[in-house]
């Protein structure tokens, strides 16, 4: 399909629900990313690295804010996807259910988890659905930036020989969760996202971008042969370890388990309710 639509109600019933559950999985990830991000403004290494963090959480948050906009024309009421929903109703990424436990757990979800969602959004700017482009390209741009510090980190960090062991199982730790949350190209639903599309490529398309982002600051940095991550034939990257998507729900983009009531309260904004404005 190639013809360009303007509204969700012109999709089909099934093409409308799985674009709708992409678009609340990566507003909700973005919700609590940004959340997280902000734990890191404090404890961070030094004064310029927590303004950076605090920085980046409200790109996070207005990006977030944006792609729950975008729901308003699928029958949501967008404030109150963000502010009523209760934590089990959250389809964050899992890898997020967590905070983070150093400077190396914050720099490792940021190359890794935020890259999966930038290569997400990014696979919604050919979508024949027209109204995610403009938006999307706009958090596209700011995403460069988070990248580029992560990338950055990680080779400073890198550098330090008492780090990188602490560094490498952060890494090991939020590597699968990254590239099994793009999916399992055979879920109904993705399938359709791309067969009508509303996508441009399928998961395992989603998962190259990733790598091929992660892949050459890995190699340089010398965590990507630890970690699974090898050139193919052609010089593009592959990841050889195992993703599992047993149990694994498309809506939610989940195999169990939901953000905890306490992180959801305040990625809801509970306490600052009556400082909510239009």
């Amino acid at each position: 399909m190639t013809d360009r639509v303007e509204k969700a109600a012109e999709l089909s019933d099934d093409g409308r629900d799985a674009l709708r559950s992409l678009i609340l999985s990566l507003a909700d990830s973005k919700r609590v990313l940004g959340l997280r991000y902000s734990d890191r403004m404090l404890g961070a290494p030094t004064l310029e690295a927590g303004i950076a963090a605090s920085s980046m959480a409200q790109d996070e948050w207005g990006h977030a804010r944006l792609t729950y906009a975008m729901l308003g024309d699928f029958g949501d009421d967008p404030k109150a996807l963000e502010h009523e929903r209760p934590a089990a109703e959250y389809r964050s990424h899992p890898a997020l259910d967590e905070g983070f436990g150093s400077w190396a757990d914050f720099i490792a979800c940021m190359l890794l988890v935020d890259t999966a969602l930038t290569a997400q959004y990014a696979a919604l700017v050919g979508s024949r659905y027209t109204p995610v482009q403009n938006r999307v390209q706009k958090m596209l741009d700011e995403e460069r930036f988070h990248f580029q510090y992560a990338a950055g980190w990680a080779r400073k960090i890198a550098s330090v020989a008492e780090l990188r062991d602490e560094f490498a199982a952060s890494l090991a730790r939020y590597l699968p969760a990254a590239l099994a949350w793009t999916g399992d190209d055979s879920a109904p639903g993705l399938r359709r996202l791309v067969e009508e599309g509303l996508v441009t490529g399928d998961a395992s398309s989603v998962r190259d971008r990733v790598l091929g982002r992660i892949g050459p600051v890995l190699e340089e940095t010398g965590f990507a042969e630890g970690l699974g991550i090898t050139r193919r034939d052609g010089g593009a990257f592959g990841y050889g370890g195992a993703l599992s998507w047993d149990g694994w729900d498309e809506a939610t983009r989940r195999s169990g388990g939901s953000l905890d009531e306490g992180t959801a309260s305040r990625a809801r904004g509970d306490k600052n309710r009556a400082l909510l404005l239009d």
